[in-house]
């Protein structure tokens, strides 16, 4: 007689970096006053005792911190360890990160430039604390180990689990400042949803292209400014920015990536060497086209890219060490929504 044996449940590494996601307010209706990273990842999953054979977790604290005080030093630990942990093990399944929700999408999108193994990097948040009446962080923590022991996930790149839904690291944002749903993924919508019956998810691309897989990360990293377009925009800041020999800049240009006549007055008359420049939108949505006038300034459109996206993949080109052309070839390269 043939006895079934359980599947045992997938192995998951949890790499936890604080957030609001380990906050802690005072009572427990102080929803905009608390203390973020205060919770460890082991204290967090003591509160999901329905993890029980779901998943077998390895827990590392990387950092405890509030995602606006993170650092390249952080972004470069996090990327060595995955990097480290995908090598040493077959039988890892994905990787599962809980991070504060201000910085949550850059995280995601360098993520997404730089690990290459069809197994999925799942970054989690919430918005709020651990401590309040009807915290989302702990079913969105639930829901995004669901997905990373997923075998549907496979192949999908970085992905963004929050309120029940799943997006794609290229185009998740923040678009609100309260409220548990307040991510979403402009011009796409998300790739599919959680819940108690299942991931749902379509079948992955056969193709991911992942430009910087092998790229080494450096103790230094190049300073890349991002300058926001408005009505009589602060010229100062841009002879400040040239001065300072910065290597890297994202104009946020108005509607679909315009910069005023002084700002490009300001680039033709830049001293020395100009820096890479990528032109984005302030819209929040859309795409920023190739454009005669601006090209030949040396500015390359960002496509769909929003300015705090861009900025990572001008980071990583002067890392790699590209030039304006190569830029412009891989941009050309990429989708202009979705991986």
């Amino acid at each position: 007689m043939t006895v079934d044996h359980p599947t045992p449940p997938p192995t998951l590494l949890l790499l936890a970096t604080g957030g609001t996601i380990a906050g802690r307010g005072v009572t427990r209706t102080s929803l905009n006053s608390y203390t973020a990273g205060a919770m460890s990842g082991s204290e967090l999953l003591q509160e999901l005792p329905q993890l029980q054979g779901v998943a077998q977790l390895q827990v590392e604290q990387l950092a405890n911190l509030d995602s606006a005080d993170l650092q390249f030093q952080h972004w470069k630990r996090l990327v060595t360890r995955i990097r480290e942990a995908f090598a040493e093990s077959c039988e890892l399944a994905g990787v599962v990160i809980t991070h504060g929700t201000n910085t949550l999408e850059e995280t995601a999108w360098l993520l997404e430039l730089l690990i290459d193994d069809p197994r999925p990097v799942v970054l989690v948040g919430a918005m709020r604390p651990a401590t309040a009446l009807s915290a989302d962080g702990p079913l969105n923590l639930f829901q995004a180990l669901q997905v990373a022991g997923s075998p549907q996930a496979r192949g999908h790149g970085v992905l963004v689990v929050m309120d029940g839904q799943i997006h794609g690291a290229r185009a998740v944002t923040k678009v609100a400042t309260q409220g548990v749903g307040a991510f979403q993924s402009p011009d796409l919508g998300p790739l599919g949803w959680v819940d108690d019956s299942g991931v749902h998810l379509p079948e992955a691309s056969r193709f991911r292209s992942v430009p910087f897989a092998t790229l080494a990360l450096p103790a230094q990293w190049p300073e890349v400014a991002i300058l926001y377009g408005c009505v009589n925009p602060s010229l100062a800041l841009v002879s400040s920015l040239s001065h300072a020999g910065v290597k890297g800049v994202v104009w946020t240009g108005t509607g679909a990536g315009q910069l005023s006549s002084g700002e490009r007055e300001a680039i033709k008359t830049w001293p020395g060497v100009l820096p890479l420049m990528l032109r984005a939108s302030r819209c929040g949505r859309g795409p920023v086209h190739p454009c005669p006038l601006q090209d030949e300034l040396g500015l390359l459109p960002a496509g769909t890219l929003n300015p705090q996206k861009a900025r990572i993949l001008l980071l990583l080109a002067l890392i790699a060490g590209m030039e304006r052309a190569e830029l412009s070839a891989l941009l050309a390269s990429m989708p202009m929504i979705g991986g």
